[in-house]
């Protein structure tokens, strides 16, 4: 079976010996690798600031409270992306504004979050969907509402030469096992230039030995998984020229393909394509493209389980997305893919397509 994703795992021999000397020392949780880990991510980010907690929604989540948010305010969100974000806003008892992406891709709009700000908005998330930066990310910064970047899925994407994640306020990585990097499976992180929201954080991610008392959580990491985040992080540039390799051998084969639509970056856009969008021209029936793969033993799935508005409203209101939803697939782009592998996924997908 070829699945449609799968963590990339790198330098064995070494997280064997780092895990001996984690052994040797028992000291499981946070200690000197989880220092080196958030020190190495504020290296490659540029930020002033990083905070690793237990996931991506974590870090969404502290983010979140770090602003202040709460009851009586609105954050707005997308609604083509991960129910993380709006669990996330959730938690905080804030009212998520689901508002639409933009016709052309998949991020985020512009006009969609301009029309729907009030006095109650608190906070925008910018999730850069599927590896690819939302296009638009600058003009909302400028309409001066707290912006979170999410780059859960775009971990070294950039607009204009700048990293994702550097225009927001606040920027939350996850580092699940499918992710771009992972640290065993589960993990995220925050990163900040601002030392007001930067102490918010570290007070509110553990609660343990306080002097005043506020709600507070155990949202720590271990230092097992800080050790994997450092060596993933070393190889973030090799497994995005794997990425971009593998996406240059589909788009070639597949770009004369008249029933389906294959996505291309802008000229200011550097995505690290994390997944492989196929879009077809017209509404078909996706769970029997979805069963056709799986009978070759390929895994192949919508690029997101449910929009979000249909998720949580019970109905589509953001036809964009709706659009998507009907017409996309997403096919294995990682780096763990063998050439045969692609090879085959590409006869599958020009045969059956």
């Amino acid at each position: 079976m070829i699945r449609h994703s799968k963590p990339s795992v790198v330098e064995e021999k070494k997280m064997i010996k780092i895990l001996m000397d984690i052994f040797s020392t028992r000291q499981f949780s946070e200690g000197k690798y989880t220092t080196l880990f958030e020190k190495n991510l504020c290296e490659v980010f540029g930020m002033e600031h990083a905070i690793v907690v237990s996931s991506g929604t974590a870090a969404l989540h502290l983010a979140l409270l770090s602003l202040g948010i709460g009851k009586g305010m609105d954050v707005i969100i997308p609604a083509f992306c991960c129910s993380a974000v709006l669990n996330a806003v959730l938690y905080t008892g804030a009212r998520p504004v689901i508002v639409d992406v933009n016709p052309d891709e998949f991020n985020i709009s512009y006009e969609e979050v301009k029309k729907n700000i009030t006095k109650k908005t608190k906070a925008v998330i910018i999730p850069h969907m599927f590896g690819y930066p939302a296009k638009d990310t600058q003009e909302i910064v400028k309409l001066g509402i707290p912006v979170i970047e999410d780059t859960a899925q775009s971990i070294g994407a950039k607009i204009d030469g700048a990293l994702v994640g550097s225009f927001g306020k606040l920027n939350i990585l996850s580092f699940y096992a499918t992710k771009m990097l992972t640290t065993f499976g589960e993990g995220g992180a925050v990163l900040t230039n601002d030392e007001k929201l930067y102490k918010k954080i570290m007070d509110l991610k553990s609660y343990d030995k306080k002097e005043k008392f506020c709600l507070r959580f155990n949202y720590k990491i271990t230092e097992i998984q800080s050790a994997m985040g450092l060596l993933q992080l070393k190889n973030l540039e090799t497994f995005i020229i794997k990425r971009k390799k593998i996406y240059e051998i589909y788009k070639n084969r597949l770009k004369n393909c008249k029933s389906i639509r294959i996505y291309e970056p802008k000229d200011n856009i550097y995505p690290v394509y994390y997944r492989f969008i196929i879009q077809f021209e017209k509404e078909v029936d996706l769970d029997k493209i979805i069963k056709k793969f799986m009978d070759y033993k390929i895994e192949v799935a919508r690029p997101v389980f449910i929009p979000l508005d249909k998720y949580y409203y019970g109905k589509f209101v953001c036809k964009n997305s709706e659009r998507f939803y009907k017409t996309t697939i997403s096919i294995p782009i990682y780096p763990e893919l063998s050439k045969k592998e692609v090879q085959k996924i590409l006869n599958v997908v020009i045969r059956n397509l």
